[in-house]
């Protein structure tokens, strides 16, 4: 009888039960999705904030182009709204001559253009705004040389293809000086 324990005792301590084993793989599996999932996510969010850095720093690059332009067109004197006839990038001479345009590759703040990052765009709009009331778009139509609303959106889009992301959006009032 005695002996009938010892091998009763000896089955028992053997080793992991069947089940036991399954709920062990189950768990280091679920544990191991789990890792996997966060790795993924702050990946994905390393990117997000690559792509935002860069989209700022490309808005920026706008604003301090226009600082040192003129508020109207230095040659006629009149403000109009895009470029004149026979303007490129290289050669705008006032605030407005931005309107309108969307630029890619994006330039620095020399308007030189960065080609390295050409999945990026600059995208440009320049309107007036009512000098008392700066939140109040006016008609390009409407002679204004007090105030100018600049915005700049950034756009991306991905090499792998599914379409154009806006990826950042500033604006400003620009006025005469």
């Amino acid at each position: 009888m005695a002996d009938h324990r010892i091998i009763l005792a000896r089955r028992r301590t053997r080793g992991f039960t069947l089940i036991e084993a399954a709920l062990t793989t189950v768990i280091i599996g679920v544990g191991i999705m789990a890792t996997m999932s966060l790795f993924a996510a702050c990946s994905q969010q390393n990117s997000n904030a690559s792509r935002m850095t860069a989209a700022m720093m490309l808005a920026q690059n706008v604003q301090e182009t226009m600082a040192s332009m003129a508020f109207a067109d230095p040659v006629s004197g009149k403000t109009t709204f895009g470029p004149e006839t026979g303007e490129a990038i290289a050669t705008y001479d006032d605030v407005d001559d931005f309107d309108g345009q969307v630029i890619n590759p994006p330039i620095d703040a020399m308007r030189a253009t960065i080609p390295a990052m050409s999945q990026y765009s600059q995208a440009v709009t320049v309107d007036p705004v009512d000098p008392n009331q700066l939140s109040l778009t006016l008609p390009k139509t409407v002679v204004n040389r007090v105030a100018v609303r600049v915005r700049v959106r950034i756009l991306y889009t991905p090499v792998s293809g599914g379409g154009t992301l806006e990826v950042y959006r500033t604006d400003w009032v620009r006025t005469e000086r």
